[in-house]
């Protein structure tokens, strides 16, 4: 019973190493880029013994699909949150929080690899391409509009279109992420777009004011 628990443990953690180094490699390389050979000799295993853990490549890379979305999906705000939130702090301090929390989770130098894979995938893989769209868009989209909604709602800002508003607000930072983790893959500094965010942040909640009628 002892030595089925051993071999247990030395098999997941056999399927953990696999599943690191695919990350590592394929983010470097892309998916095309590396092989089942290549993948096992940098784990200092037997091309054969990929396929123990995995039945093929493919169900490596919807492993690492799945792990983006599950991720991503930890991040979204409950309506319990956002309602607590609201509540306690201005419009432009509960972004400014968001972005922080954002450039937090950048930190992170596993999900930083995760997210390169499906940048690179997203217009290769229909997989990618749909998980992008519903994590970088749609999600997201609907949440922010969610957000100004309840705003509205508690009067926090004005009688604005909030469908327009959240459009307005997440396009363009949408942009300046991305220019931000381009800029932070790179090694190169990041204040300028970290700047501009802020400006943006301040701007949306200008325009946003109880008494503002511009949207």
């Amino acid at each position: 019973m002892e030595k089925n628990k051993v071999k247990r443990s030395r098999g997941e953690e056999t399927k953990q190493r696999i599943l690191d180094e695919a990350i590592e490699l394929i983010s470097q390389k892309g998916y095309k880029g590396v092989s089942i050979r290549e993948l096992a000799r940098s784990v200092g295993i037997k091309e054969s013994s990929i396929y123990n853990h995995y039945g093929s490549k493919d169900e490596i890379l919807t492993v690492i699909l799945n792990l983006f979305t599950s991720e991503m999906e930890g991040t979204v705000l409950t309506e319990e949150t956002i309602e607590e939130r609201i509540s306690a702090i201005s419009p432009e301090e509960f972004w400014r929080v968001g972005t922080s929390k954002f450039m937090e989770a950048t930190e992170d130098p596993r999900m930083e690899k995760i997210s390169l894979i499906v940048f690179q995938e997203m217009f290769r893989d229909m997989r990618a391409r749909d998980i992008a769209l519903r994590e970088f868009f749609s999600r997201q989209q609907e949440l922010v509009e969610l957000i100004f909604t309840k705003m509205k709602d508690r009067g926090i800002i004005g009688q604005v279109d909030t469908n327009a508003l959240a459009n307005a607000y997440s396009y363009p930072m949408l942009a300046l992420r991305f220019e931000f983790n381009l800029l932070k893959f790179w090694g190169m500094d990041t204040g300028s777009v970290e700047e501009k965010m802020i400006n943006h942040i301040q701007f949306i909640a200008g325009i946003a004011r109880p008494q503002s009628t511009l949207i």
